[in-house]
Parts: structure tokens; C-alpha cells; sequence
């Protein structure tokens, strides 16, 4: 499989030379290749020159696009993806630090089938200083400030399940700070739209135009990447909101994309009155009720996977899956099921929890109950 990496750059020299030294210490599974994409949107920092000077074990390309007042990040990112020559096209921002599994965690879920939307997990740094030269060598925590945070859609899971193709809001949570696509589906999407001005939501528009083309959505928390934690000040917000109104009037017929305005409590510096978590809880069900999927969890087939029984289990679960409602618990060591789950597409639903506590446990079976 051939992967590009795509990365829109600003202004932010060292930081994507940073990653572009962490790109080079990705495994990549026998037959992968991969290659990167540098656009940049305008730089006067030498962006360029800092970059020239690395030798590098991956094809680089390096775009340079002049600042104008419609530069931003979906022209950018489009640029690279007309650029890149990849089969999967990896999205990833100029100021991250990816672990060294980040690109074959991609590769090995864009296996499993042709049409799927993959993110993967963001963790949020403190502020501190980054051991660019330590990172260079090897990958390490220790060289990097502490983590304060972690990647909200995994709280979310975590109240729904761990099959994030069976969130109804999944397209929302399509961030391109680490996601991966064929680029057949974002070219016959028309990739990012450039409409979107400032800061938000145009990549959880693309990630809804790909779940209207019928793209399943996985989540694999091996696909490690950690970035500086930005909060939202006012002149984000505005732009959110308005990048908002543009996404509800482009599609104003789907009032699933509408019912996004529930999280402006969360983002509204003069007004938190949620916090995130409760503002995406109250979207999901929101979305679920449009869809008329708020039955009571009761008739589920409980299936338990363990090591000794992961495959016969991986080879009747599809078929299964179409005819009841299921919540698999999946007690195998390596999470075997878990990018084979979100995988699978069912009118039923298909509920996934990973090794679950023993409170978990109990709470998942009291809740699921069979008839």
C-alpha cells in the first residue's frame, strides 16, 4: 500500500521539520511505502530552506503556495491531496509529534476495507519545551512537554461504545489533525471546501459528505500523534460559528448537521455553560432520535471474545451482525476485533467495548440485557 502524508504548513519551520524527523522513524509494514506532502501556505519563516537540508528515507514534496486572502487550510490540504500519489492519503497538522506506529496503525485498518474514514487519537501537551534533538534520534515521552490532556472522542466512546462507525454523529469527529482516506473518495467528494474561512468544522463537512457516500468510520488508538493544547478564545469562536451557519445553510435539509449548534456552550468563551463531553452526549442523542434509534437496550446477543475463540467469533460476525442488535466484548489481548468491528455495516446496532473493568463489565450486562 502506498500512503502520502499530507501536511499544510504556516509559518511553523521548525515545528514541521520536527515532524518530518518523526515521519522517518515510522515502521511501515512489508509492501507499505510512503511519501509526504509539504504545503506551504505562504511562509515567510524559511520554511523551505529549513526543510531542504534534511536527508530524509521517504519521497518528499515540497509546495509552495502564495498568501492571498483565501489561503487556509482547506486549500491547502487540497493542493497536497492533487499532489500526492498515494493510495491512502494520511492528514496530519505541521505542529504534531507522531509515535512511530503512526503510519502502519493507518495502513493496517485502510486493509481491512476500501471505503473507511480512520482517525486516530490526539494527545494534548502542556506547555514546555520539545526535545527536537532527542526526537530526531528516537521517539520518547521524556522529550516531550507533559501530557495534560487526551482525545475527547474516546470519552465519548466511552459513554456510547468503542465502535465509533455505530456513533451517528461519527462524521462530526472527522478531524484532520489525524485521519486517513483513500484519495479515490476525497476526490470524488471534491476534497475540503474552501469556503470555510478561520479556524473549524471544515473537516467535519468533508467527513459528512464521505458518510453520505455510505464510508465506514473507525477509530484506532494506535495511531498516536500529540500536539500543543490550544484553547478556544473569542476569535476562534467566531469564526467557528460562522464556519457553522456556512455548514447548516450548504446542507439545509439534514438536520443532523443542524443539531450541531449544541456544542457552542461548550465553545463559547462567554458562555461554558457545558462542557464538551455533556454538549456531544446531548448531540449524539440528538441524532439518534432523529434517526429513530433510541430503543431500549434490551434484546441484544451478548458475544465474548477471547483469544481462544477471536477467529471462528471474526468469521460469523458479520452475518451475525445483520440479523440482531449486538455488544461484543472483546477480552483478547491485542484488541483483535476491534478495526474488524468498526468495519462491519449494519442497519443493527453494534455495540464494542475492549477489556471493560469489572464495574464496566457489570454495568454493560445489566444494561444489555437479553429477552
Amino acid at each position: 500500500m502506498n500512503l502520502s502524508v499530507v501536511i499544510p504548513t504556516y509559518d511553523a519551520g521548525p515545528q514541521v521539520r520536527r515532524l518530518l524527523l518523526c515521519l522517518a522513524q515510522c515502521e511501515l509494514d512489508a509492501g507499505d511505502s510512503l511519501e509526504v506532502v509539504v504545503v506551504d501556505d505562504g511562509s515567510a519563516d524559511g520554511t523551505e530552506h529549513l526543510i531542504a537540508r534534511l536527508t530524509l528515507p521517504y519521497s518528499l514534496t515540497y509546495l509552495f503556495l502564495p498568501r492571498t486572502p483565501t489561503s487556509g487550510r482547506a486549500a491547502a490540504r487540497n493542493a497536497g491531496i492533487s499532489k500526492a500519489s498515494g493510495e491512502v492519503v494520511v492528514m496530519a497538522d505541521a505542529d504534531q509529534i507522531v509515535e512511530p506506529g503512526f503510519i502502519a496503525a493507518h495502513a493496517r485498518y485502510h486493509r481491512l476495507r476500501t471505503d473507511l474514514v480512520m482517525a486516530g487519537p490526539r494527545g494534548d501537551l502542556g506547555e514546555g519545551v520539545v526535545d527536537d534533538e532527542r526526537l530526531a534520534r528516537e521517539f520518547s515521552l521524556d522529550a516531550m512537554p507533559e501530557i495534560v490532556g487526551w482525545d475527547g472522542r474516546e470519552r465519548v466512546m466511552a459513554e456510547f461504545s468503542q465502535n465509533f462507525n455505530n456513533l451517528a454523529t461519527r462524521w462530526h469527529y472527522a478531524f484532520s489533525c489525524n485521519l486517513s482516506v483513500r484519495r479515490e473518495h476525497l476526490l470524488a467528494v471534491g476534497g475540503f471546501d474552501e469556503r470555510f474561512v478561520g479556524w473549524g468544522l471544515e473537516d467535519s463537512e468533508l467527513g459528512y459528505r464521505l458518510y453520505r457516500r455510505g464510508l465506514a468510520f473507525a477509530f484506532n488508538p494506535m495511531a498516536l500523534a500529540y500536539q500543543t493544547r490550544r484553547d478556544v478564545n473569542p476569535e476562534m469562536f467566531t469564526q467557528w460559528r460562522s464556519n457553522l451557519n456556512y455548514f447548516i445553510d450548504k446542507h439545509e435539509q439534514a438536520a443532523e448537521v443542524a443539531i450541531q449548534q449544541v456544542i457552542c456552550r461548550a465553545f463559547d468563551p462567554a458562555d461554558r455553560s457545558l462542557d464538551w463531553l455533556d454538549c456531544t452526549i446531548r448531540m449524539e442523542f440528538a441524532a439518534r432520535a432523529l434517526a429513530g434509534r433510541l430503543r431500549e437496550p434490551i434484546g441484544y446477543e451478548l458475544v465474548e471474545v477471547d483469544d481462544a475463540n477471536a477467529a471462528a467469533t471474526l468469521a460469523s460476525l458479520p452475518e451475525l451482525a445483520t440479523e440482531r442488535d449486538l455488544v461484543v466484548i472483546d477480552d483478547t489481548a491485542q484488541a483483535v476485533l476491534a478495526g474488524p468491528v468498526q468495519c462491519i455495516t449494519t442497519a443493527r446496532e453494534l455495540e464494542y467495548f475492549h477489556r471493560p473493568s469489572a464495574a464496566a463489565r457489570q454495568r454493560i450486562l445489566t444494561c444489555y440485557r437479553s429477552t
